[in-house]
């Protein structure tokens, strides 16, 4: 998986990029933000193939992060056992901007 190390949105704008799924692995992405945390939202969503029921098996996710208020945040982002192993981690600092 190939994300930025830093991202600069303006409000209202989304990103989106995909990342690994392993949830029948018993993985599941863990997003935490530090920083102007209100700045952000963030979101791993699945996208099942067509025809398989959501939430069983593994299948590919996305991360989308939408720009709310000007800002700076930290996602430490982590595919984590429900064990507490994890198997990986990707650091991105978001700045948001105003528009214009």
């Amino acid at each position: 998986m190939d994300l930025p190390s830093e991202l600069e949105l303006t409000i209202g704008a989304q990103f989106r990029a995909p990342i690994t799924g392993a949830g029948s692995q018993g993985y599941r992405w863990l997003a935490t933000i530090t920083g102007d945390a209100a700045a952000i939202e963030v979101r791993t969503v699945g996208m099942p193939p067509v025809g398989h029921t959501p939430g069983h098996g593994s299948y590919e996710r996305e991360l989308q992060i939408d720009a709310l208020q000007v800002g700076v945040a930290v996602i430490d982002l982590a595919l984590t056992h429900a064990g507490g192993r994890v198997r990986e981690r990707h650091g991105l600092v978001v700045r948001v901007v105003a528009p214009g």
